[in-house]
């Protein structure tokens, strides 16, 4: 399967000028929202999680905007607020108005602006791997020059033609270290989908755009009432846990904190028994 030959696995909706692309998995159950993190869309999910939420729930996926097959939003199209604002008009018209949220990574710190900014349409809410504290530094040159208003445009249309075969696979090992990825992982979500220059040039835009706006979410934490669940791998060298976890756990007492030892960056594939019995302790509190 070549890097461009992927379609649409789902349906597509507008909101406003924006166009999104979401699959519903699962025809039965309790209903659930999954949101993809950076780079990533909604094959992340469909890959293996959201099969196994499917078998007890009903689990709505999205490529957030400017991911996958679904559209920017037209302006501040990195404001997490924003992209949890159409997605969650979105659920709503597609009768998920009041659900449990799950958010991996990047979709974690969008999740936490859902449930900020909206908390009654969220019956819980559970975390993985997600960016929640302010940290040291920056998040690198080539994220900083993808960003750029000027250079930005040129350098991610280079970018794709420099990404080999080999270039990808050790990165998306890099991102499950120390567990492998799935077999048939990278054919099947689609690396094209991610080294497309306006997605390169989105990401990196979410990512620069990141660590001001949850500065601005950290003092709002203590006004999330629903039940959390936050799980993160110990062994997680993209979001480190005593980072952003541990802390988290401290500004959210309530919230069940749970360490996935050894467990890298993507738990939602390789600690798949954790994130159910999370899914059930949420819907047991709700």
């Amino acid at each position: 399967m070549g890097r461009d030959s992927l379609q649409p696995t789902g349906e597509f909706i507008s909101i406003g000028p924006t166009r999104l692309h979401y699959q519903i998995i699962g025809t039965q159950g309790p209903k659930a929202i999954a949101v993809h993190g950076a780079s990533g869309n909604l094959r992340d999910w469909t890959l293996g999680p959201a099969q196994q939420l499917a078998k007890t729930h009903q689990v709505l996926i999205f490529d957030r905007p400017g991911f996958g097959f679904s559209d920017r939003a037209p302006k501040n199209g990195s404001s997490l607020s924003i992209q949890s604002a159409l997605m969650r008009e979105a659920a709503a018209r597609l009768g998920f108005e009041s659900t449990q949220l799950i958010g991996h990574s990047y979709g974690g710190s969008v999740a936490l602006a859902w449930a900020l900014d909206a908390p009654s349409t969220v019956k819980g809410l559970m975390l993985l791997s997600a960016p929640s504290q302010v940290w040291e530094g920056g998040l690198g040159l080539i994220n900083s020059v993808t960003g750029a208003p000027v250079i930005g445009p040129v350098v991610s249309r280079v970018l794709p033609a420099l990404a080999s075969d080999s270039l990808v696979e050790s990165t998306v090992a890099r991102i499950f270290a120390p567990q492998p990825p799935p077999p048939g992982y990278i054919e099947n979500v689609g690396s094209g989908l991610s080294l497309r220059p306006a997605t390169i040039q989105n990401n990196a835009a979410d990512l620069n755009a990141l660590k001001e706006q949850i500065r601005d979410m950290v003092p709002r934490y203590p006004s999330l009432e629903m039940p959390i669940e936050i799980l993160h791998g110990t062994a997680d060298q993209t979001v480190p846990i005593d980072i952003h976890a541990i802390p988290l756990s401290m500004q959210l007492p309530e919230a069940r904190f749970t360490p996935l030892e050894g467990i890298g960056h993507m738990p939602h594939h390789v600690a798949q028994k954790e994130m159910l019995s999370a899914l059930a302790r949420l819907e047991a509190a709700a």
